[in-house]
């Protein structure tokens, strides 16, 4: 069985920084011991930063660090290029990532900013972040 590639959406780190324990935070736990693959591309990458250095967020420069230690070189994916209509347009590179992937799964604590009609269309899956530790574990 090959290690599933998935790509997580920015509030799963949120939620993994902010609340130590947390499904979260464990869920990113199996990622770092190899049970899933995090996938990402420079787009990601600088969003999940920007993110995570919001004053409202509380984190120091080491503790970002140490969260996108996370990610694999292995990771790395360049998105596909594609043009399809999201709620928020700046979730577009998440789908352009996961789309690259063989498993083709985002997984993320907001559903609605990835309808349903249209990732289904697109063939992705989307997991909430406990069925996503739950298929990790």
């Amino acid at each position: 069985m090959t290690t599933p590639p998935w790509v997580i959406d920015t509030n799963l780190l949120v939620s993994a920084a902010i609340t130590p324990g947390g499904i979260c935070d464990q869920l990113l736990q199996n990622a770092v011991s190899g049970r899933f693959v995090l996938i990402w591309d420079n787009s990601l990458l600088l969003e999940y930063r920007d993110v995570l250095s919001r004053p409202k967020f509380g984190l120091s420069a080491g503790s970002i660090r140490k969260l996108l230690a996370a990610f694999p070189p292995t990771g790395f994916c360049r998105g596909l290029k594609l043009e399809c209509k999201l709620p928020d347009p700046a979730d577009l590179p998440f789908v352009a990532v996961a789309l690259a992937t063989h498993d083709k799964t985002i997984v993320t604590g907001n559903s609605k900013h990835f309808p349903h009609a249209t990732t289904r269309k697109l063939g992705i899956t989307i997991l909430s972040p406990r069925e996503a530790l739950v298929l990790s574990g």
